[in-house]
Parts: C-alpha cells; sequence; structure tokens
C-alpha cells in the first residue's frame, strides 16, 4: 500500500520494481520509480481470469474458482476474480457461483468454522463497499453477497463474499 510503495519506488538501494495491480497505483509507482530511474514493470491487465472450458466438469471448476477467488478474503493479486465459461453455461455457472459463495462462513479467524476471515483495514472495507455499491449502480446483477457486513457480524473488516453476473468491460 502507499505506505510502502512510495518508500520503495523511490529509494535509490532499490534496482527495479515489479507492479500487479490498477493502472491509478502503477502510474503513481511509475512516478516514483523515474525519480531514481528504477526499471519498472508492471501487470496492471484484467486481474486474474478463471476460464471455464466447455469439456470441463462444471460444478467442480465453478466452485473451485469461487473459492479460490474468496480464499485470502479476496485480498490475493493472483484471486481468480473473473470466472468466464461458455454462454450456453452460463445460469448453471451462476447457480454454482451463488450456491458456492452463500456456504462460505465468514468470522472470527479464531472460530473453527470460519472459512474466510476480515480484509486488513478499514480502508480496505471502505473500498471494497464502494466497489460492490459501484458495481449494483452500474448494473450488473448480484448473484451473491453484497454490501455491508454478515448480519452475524456488527463490527469489524467482514465483508460478504460477493458475485456479480452481467458485468461488461466498461464497469468498474
Amino acid at each position: 500500500g502507499p505506505e510502502a510503495g512510495k518508500p520503495l519506488a523511490t529509494s535509490p538501494r532499490i534496482q527495479k520494481v515489479a507492479f500487479t495491480g490498477e493502472t491509478t497505483t502503477g502510474r503513481l509507482i511509475m512516478q516514483y520509480a523515474s525519480e531514481n530511474l528504477i526499471p519498472v514493470s508492471m501487470e496492471l491487465g484484467g486481474k486474474s481470469p478463471n476460464i471455464v472450458l466447455r469439456s470441463a466438469d462444471l460444478e467442480a471448476a465453478v466452485s473451485a474458482g469461487v473459492r479460490r477467488c474468496i480464499d485470502n478474503s479476496g485480498q490475493s493479486c493472483n484471486a481468480p476474480t473473473r470466472l468466464l465459461v461458455p454462454m450456453e453455461h452460463m445460469d448453471e455457472a451462476i447457480a454454482i457461483a451463488a450456491r458456492t459463495a452463500d456456504a462460505i462462513t465468514v468470522g472470527a479467524p479464531s472460530d473453527p468454522s470460519t472459512n474466510i476471515g476480515p480484509v486488513v483495514s478499514q480502508l480496505q472495507f471502505d473500498k471494497i463497499q464502494r466497489l460492490i455499491h459501484k458495481g449494483i449502480a452500474e448494473g450488473a446483477e448480484l448473484v451473491a453477497g453484497g454490501p455491508d457486513r454478515p448480519a452475524h457480524l456488527n463490527a469489524g473488516y467482514y465483508v460478504r463474499p460477493t458475485i456479480f453476473s452481467g458485468v461488461t468491460r466498461t464497469m468498474k
């Protein structure tokens, strides 16, 4: 984040910066690194597509893809956040994804029944909430999860496992 990114990218002791993330931060990293002419490599494309082929076991592929995305509370840069399936399997894939997300237990990491804990900070929680609201406002179909904490958690940085369908390339 900001606490580490700028000091790293401006340090004369750093010989190269490799960054994976969104374009706004990528521009900042490039700007910071230019102060010392540090080489930068970036991956700023669409985040981690998960492609399901026609021949795949749809139930296994979709449910595994959802669980991999939501592991680590979705905070891994390699989380397969986009699930691409053939159109003829779309309705079934959406149902599997929603059912899988709804079955994930969010809670305290110390609780053995918990599958995922909170996100890292208020800043990250707020960003995720804004993105969920933005997805809804832009017309994506909310099929699981949504804004706010899970009903059983009234405090903390807990996020409901959220799935959208009908997402287009123009949506945030």
